[in-house]
C-alpha cells in the first residue's frame, strides 16, 4: 500500500510538472502567434487610430444617456433639482475623461506597441495586461458606479434608521443590536421631515444607480472573459491531453478482461485490456490547480450587495489558508 501510494503520488507530481511546463511553452508559442499578428499590415497603427474615435463615440453616448436621465427618463417624473445636479456633475467627468484621452492620444501608438511586445512573454500576460488597460479606459464609469452606489447606499441608510425611529427603536452601536428608545416630539417632527425627503429623493438616486450599476457590470463582464481565457490557458492539461490521444494506455483507470477460449476440459484464456482514463477525467483530474476569478460570493449574495448599494468587486478572491 504504501508502495502504491508513493507511485502514484510520484505520478501526480511528475504530471503537474509536465502539465506546468507544456502549458507554459504553449502560452510564449499562442504569444508568439499574436505579435505576428499584430505587427503584420499595420494592425497596431490602425488599431491606436480607431480608439480615439471609439471613445469619442462612448462618450457621445453617454452625454445622450445623461441627457435622457436629466428629463423624463421613461416617463417616469423625477426630482428635477437633484436630476440636474447629478446629471451635470456626470457630465462633467466625461468632459474630464475626454481630456485625459486627449492628452493621451499622442502616446497611444508607442503605448500599443510597447503593450503589444509584452505577449512575447506568453498570451496570458497580454491578456492581463490588456485587461488593466480596459480597467484604465473605463476609469470613468467605474467612479460613475462608486459615485452612484454611496449615494444610493446612505440614503437606504438613513431610510432605515429613521424607520427605527417611528418604531420606537434604535441601533446600538456598542452593542450591535437594535435597542428600544423614548423619543421627544421634536426628534419626531425632525425625524418625519429627513424620512419624507430621502423617500422622496430616492427614486432618482436609484435610476442614477441602477444605470452606472448595469455599465459597470458590462466593464467587468468584459474583464471575467480575459481571467477566464488567462485561467483557460494555465490550468489546461495539454501534456495529459496529448498522452491521452497517442499514448492512451498511460493514463487507464483499470482494466477489462475479456474471453478468449472457454472450451470444457481446457484452460480458460484471458486478454487484460486497458480502460482509457476518459477525457473529460483526464481534464478534472490533471488540471493544474490556479486562483478562482470567480466571484467569492453566491450569485444570491451578490444580487443582494446590488440592491442594498454596497460595492461588489467579481474578480476579488477570498485568502484561504492552505497546510
Amino acid at each position: 500500500t504504501h508502495t502504491h501510494t508513493h507511485t502514484q503520488h510520484t505520478h501526480t507530481h511528475f504530471m503537474r510538472k509536465a502539465n506546468v511546463l507544456v502549458s507554459v511553452l504553449l502560452d510564449v508559442f499562442l504569444g508568439l502567434l499574436f505579435i505576428s499578428w499584430l505587427y503584420r499590415e499595420q494592425r497596431l497603427a490602425r488599431l491606436a487610430s480607431a480608439l480615439m474615435p471609439a471613445a469619442d463615440r462612448v462618450s457621445k453616448e453617454l452625454q445622450e444617456l445623461l441627457q435622457w436621465l436629466m428629463g423624463a427618463p421613461a416617463g417616469l417624473k423625477m426630482n428635477r433639482a437633484l436630476d440636474q445636479v447629478l446629471g451635470r456633475f456626470f457630465l462633467y467627468h466625461i468632459h474630464l475623461w475626454i481630456s485625459y484621452l486627449r492628452l493621451l492620444a499622442p502616446f497611444l501608438e508607442v503605448i500599443l506597441w510597447y503593450g503589444g511586445l509584452s505577449a512575447a512573454l506568453g498570451l496570458t500576460f497580454a491578456l492581463s495586461l490588456l485587461s488593466d488597460m480596459l480597467a484604465l479606459l473605463t476609469f470613468h464609469i467605474y467612479c460613475f458606479y462608486v459615485y452612484g452606489a454611496r449615494l444610493y447606499c446612505m440614503k437606504l441608510y438613513g431610510l432605515c434608521s429613521l424607520w427605527r425611529l417611528f418604531r420606537g427603536r434604535k441601533w446600538n452601536v456598542l452593542r450591535q443590536r437594535v435597542d428600544s428608545c423614548c423619543y421627544d416630539l421634536d426628534q419626531l417632527f425632525i425625524g418625519t421631515l429627513l424620512f419624507t425627503i430621502l423617500l422622496f429623493l430616492l427614486p432618482t438616486t436609484a435610476l442614477y444607480y441602477l444605470v452606472f450599476t448595469m455599465l459597470r457590470l458590462m466593464v467587468v463582464a468584459l474583464q471575467g472573459m480575459l481571467h477566464l481565457s488567462v485561467d483557460l490557458i494555465n490550468s489546461f492539461p495539454v501534456f495529459a491531453l496529448g498522452l491521452r490521444v497517442f499514448t492512451p494506455y498511460r493514463l487507464a483507470e483499470g482494466v477489462k478482461f475479456r474471453v478468449l477460449s472457454d472450451e470444457p476440459g481446457t484452460a480458460l484464456h484471458l486478454l487484460m485490456e486497458m480502460n482509457a482514463l476518459g477525457f473529460g477525467s483526464v481534464v478534472q483530474t490533471y488540471r493544474t490547480p490556479t486562483y478562482s476569478c470567480y466571484p467569492p460570493d453566491s450569485w444570491g449574495a451578490l444580487l443582494r450587495k446590488l440592491f442594498v448599494g454596497e460595492l461588489v468587486f467579481p474578480w476579488k478572491r477570498k485568502t484561504t489558508k492552505t497546510d
